[in-house]
């Protein structure tokens, strides 16, 4: 008898290309009729698959020792149901050349075995074979392709490995992540992709050793109970393990940062198998005999994936360019300049009750990107309404179409849960949203193809590929055809489809014309007015900005005088790399609301002084709080090990005599005791870190530098800490702010991870990160950052995370930063960016060749520093000048 994989259809028409996707390729113990039939045209099926024909297939599959067994015929029925009217079939009356393509590759198990597409398993994904042929079949020539809903990245891996351009959306975090890090890993080169591989199965073999000796990351722990409270989404000793694993990963990250992310990956799809949660649809508890499973060890799980990705690299070709994420959230597209699309390739959240992000909640928390219930809303509140816990009642629907209005009216009729019509209004409403979006990214005779499904409830059918059809063709596409990829069932045994709209961009989208610059920045670049009169002098400004000094603040005279180009009283203004709040406080003493991003808990809490008003009362009153806490305690052993270990310039105990160290020693467990929201807090403690080292009587040290703690010298005599800092409170807080003063916020926030919700809507960003191969922020002020809580562990890892750092591997650092510029801003708002030129980096041409996705006009205006004053530092760096960067949408 013929061998079961042998078999060919010899008699099919197709030419050899299209004969070879019809080869039944079944193991000889692992029969899986659905797989082997799914390669065929349903036409094919329909003809080849009589009653005779299946008895023959159930003889070639009893004489190699398999059976077709009633899960298979059943899906062969549901395979072989007739294409909805009016449809085009997947092969039907196509070339071979067309569309020689599997449509099992439409699903998530398209593509399994190929390299990166295993790395965390996707229902929602489909194959990057699917994603090759529709870019063959309809879309040849296309040299920058878009997917506005990435998922784990199938798309614009795919484009990249043709040797294209790619940009993508994905609001996701996890998602996001995943994606980033196969682009980072393709794009290697092959040798260091190999160096990788070796590390990755060192790792495996080491991991018991690695983890077992790490402590439970506390803050992680504090952030699942603040997230998800009783839920017990692990048995004791995994959760304790996550905890560990994430401590392990935050060190190797550290020591190799390829290596980390690599494990991260590992580690979160590692995450659900050994949890006591499944994914059926959606993510819920085991119950019933899925309790009985056996659940996988983890270190073993992350073990085995390890392995397998280590082979995987083994597999790759380097990429020439990485996929580009332009926006993290697809309705946000309209605000993109005009990338000049050639194709959209992408397959948006069915309308089918799927929440997204409740699925990917523990991966989520794992990664950081959940500490508290209220991010988990936020998502949901961002995300495309396609899920009943995505609806928001308090969010109208605008009207959208006939279609849509009557199809709600019959859902508001039979639903059996009232959130079903509200959540199909949303979705097309944001579907309609999206292809506006579109609209402006594309060029005249782009190609549209979107992969989508229809849906059922209550019995009542959800035609949404044909919905969208027609919104299509309200927002300017030409709508050309339907291509059934497969048929499905509903829970209710409804037939349903999958198919692929097609699509073409009818006219050039309108660009409004770019704004004229502001007559004061026009004024700015002729006349420096910060260089001129009581501007020009050492302490022009408000008291406040003197509160404690800090190297590489910008000058108060340059951050008004931006501030006033650039935003009027009621603007809203971010500083992303705010230090210790100087453009933020000027605006808001221009009236403007104002946020501030640091890294630097010491910078967070002066720029939180300034910005943040506390009464005097309440400073005074925390003075004697500390006055008694310095009488009653005494430094413990712990305390003062620890303090010896912190030695840059000098030995910490070298700045200090003994009693006035005990005393700092002691303040440093109060301030850290504290509730960081209590609002006198920042204050007293900036006016702390103020008098902590210094070249004045003030000063709590030896004669060192106001600004950054230099090697100390002069005499060693005790300074009583609470006199010292009473001082400094009181002649600070004489300093009163303007009647039109605004509040603002200062957030410890790192400006290249996802912004707060709150800061949206932004009329200007200001800033100036650090200029290159400048100060080192986190050894200019090492004292103050170790009195704000740092350890001699946090110096070895935390300054991997500042950006002047990161910078020196390259200016890509600034790409998450400008794109969640460009979406925050409003259409009309302006982002300034005040940077150092020197012999090595000009760094306003670097970042503006980062921005052009973003940003359609970049001009640079440059002015000399020579003239500025070196306060005393020996080494201010290689800048030779200042240059303005602003940009515009």
């Amino acid at each position: 008898m013929q061998s079961f994989k042998s078999v060919y259809f010899a008699d099919h028409p197709a030419n050899s290309a299209k004969s070879r996707h019809l080869k039944l390729a079944f193991g000889p113990k692992d029969v899986d009729l659905y797989g082997a039939i799914r390669p065929l045209a349903s036409e094919d099926i329909r003809r080849l698959l009589g009653c005779e024909t299946l008895a023959k297939l159930k003889d070639l599959a009893a004489a190699e020792g398999s059976s077709l067994n009633a899960f298979s015929l059943r899906r062969l029925r549901r395979s072989t149901a007739m294409p909805h009217p009016g449809q085009r079939d997947l092969f039907e009356g196509a070339p071979a050349s067309e569309l020689p393509l599997n449509p099992i590759q439409a699903t998530c198990r398209g593509g399994a075995t190929e390299p990166l597409h295993g790395w965390y398993p996707y229902l929602e994904s489909y194959s990057p074979a699917f994603v090759k042929e529709l870019l063959t079949a309809f879309a040849p020539t296309a040299r920058h392709v878009l997917d506005p809903f990435a998922g784990t990245g199938t798309t614009p891996l795919a484009v990249a490995s043709m040797g294209r351009q790619a940009y993508y959306c994905e609001l996701n975090p996890l998602l996001q992540f995943l994606t980033e890090t196969k682009a980072a890993f393709l794009a290697m080169p092959a040798r260091e992709r190999f160096d990788l591989a070796a590390r990755l199965r060192m790792l495996a073999g080491q991991l018991d050793s690695c983890i077992a000796g790490q402590e439970p990351d506390q803050q992680l722990a504090r952030a699942h109970a603040e997230t998800f409270g009783s839920s017990e989404f692990f048995d004791n000793g995994i959760f304790e393990t996550c905890l560990k694993v994430r401590t392990w990963l935050d060190l190797l990250g550290n020591q190799d940062p390829n290596g980390a992310r690599a494990a991260t990956v590992a580690t979160v799809a590692s995450l659900l198998p050994c949890s006591n949660m499944i994914r059926r649809g959606d993510l819920r508890f085991r119950r019933g005999r899925e309790r009985t499973r056996i659940v996988p060890d983890l270190v073993c799980a992350i073990r085995e994936r390890l392995c397998s990705m280590a082979n995987d690299l083994g597999r790759l070709r380097t990429i020439a360019r990485e996929p580009i994420l332009i926006a993290e959230d697809a309705k946000r597209l309209a605000t993109a300049p005009n990338l000049g699309i050639d194709a959209i390739i992408t397959s948006p959240p069915y309308l089918n009750g799927t929440n997204y992000f409740r699925n990917s909640k523990i991966e989520l928390w794992f990664l950081r990107a959940l500490s508290s219930a209220e991010d988990l809303t936020a998502y949901r509140r961002r995300a495309l309404t396609a899920g009943i816990n995505d609806v928001q009642a308090t969010r109208e629907a605008p009207p959208v179409s006939r279609s849509v209005e009557n199809l709600v009216s019959r859902l508001q009729e039979q639903a059996y849960d009232r959130r079903i019509p509200i959540m199909a209004a949303h979705y097309f409403a944001d579907m309609k949203q999206v292809f506006a979006g579109l609209s402006q990214c594309v060029k005249a005779g782009g190609k549209l193809l979107l992969d989508i499904g229809d849906s059922s409830y209550a019995g009542i059918h959800v035609d949404t590929p044909t919905i969208l059809a027609e919104l299509l063709g309200a927002e300017g596409w030409r709508f050309e055809q339907e291509v059934h990829l497969r048929s499905r069932l509903s829970r209710n045994r409804q037939r349903l489809r999958q198919v692929l709209l097609v699509a073409t961009a009818s006219q050039r989208p309108r660009r409004n014309r770019l704004p004229a610059p502001p007559p004061k920045w026009e004024a700015f670049k002729r006349e420096l007015p910060h260089q001129r009169g009581d501007f020009g002098k050492r302490n022009w400004g408000s008291p406040l900005h003197s509160l404690c000094s800090y190297q590489g603040k910008l000058k108060p005279a340059i951050a008004h005088h931006l501030v006033c180009a650039f935003t009027s009283p009621g603007d809203r203004l971010l500083d992303p790399f705010g230090g210790v709040g100087t453009i933020a406080f000027e605006a808001a003493l221009h009236g403007v609301t104002a946020w501030s991003f640091d890294i630097s808990p010491v910078a967070v809490s002066v720029a939180s002084a300034k910005l943040a008003p506390a009464a005097a009362g309440e400073c005074l009153s925390l003075i004697d709080e500390l006055r008694t806490f310095l009488q009653a305690q005494q430094p413990t052993a712990e305390e003062r090990e620890a303090a010896r270990l912190i030695h840059f310039n000098g030995a910490l105990s070298e700045y200090f005599h003994p009693k006035t160290l005990d005393e700092i020693l002691l303040a440093r467990r109060f301030f850290g005791s504290l509730p960081v929201s209590r609002p006198g807090r920042a204050f007293v403690l900036s006016c702390l870190l103020h008098v902590l080292h210094g070249n004045r009587p003030y000063a709590l040290s030896r004669r060192s530098h106001p600004i950054t703690p230099f090697a100390p010298t002069g005499s060693v005599e005790y300074k009583a800490l609470v006199e010292k800092l009473a001082a400094k409170v009181q002649r600070s807080l004489a300093a009163k702010r303007p009647p039109g003063f605004v509040n603002g916020s200062s957030l410890f926030q790192d400006a290249t991870d996802r912004w707060p919700d709150e800061v949206d809507q932004l009329d200007a960003i200001i800033t100036s990160p650090p200029f290159f191969d400048s100060t080192r922020f986190h050894l200019a002020n090492w004292m103050r950052l170790w009195f704000a809580g740092w350890s001699r562990a946090d110096f070895q890892i935390r300054p991997r995370a500042f950006v002047d750092e990161r910078q020196k591997r390259g200016f890509k650092v600034y790409q998450p930063l400008i794109r969640q510029a460009r979406e925050r801003l409003k259409p009309s708002g302006t982002c300034v960016f005040h940077l150092g030129k020197s012999r090595k980096c000009d760094m306003a041409r670097e970042v503006a060749n980062v921005a052009r996705p973003w940003f359609r006009k970049a001009e640079v205006f440059s002015e000399s520093v020579a003239h500025c004053e070196s306060h005393g530092i020996r080494d201010k760096g290689t800048v030779v000048e200042h240059a303005y960067l602003v940009m515009t949408s």
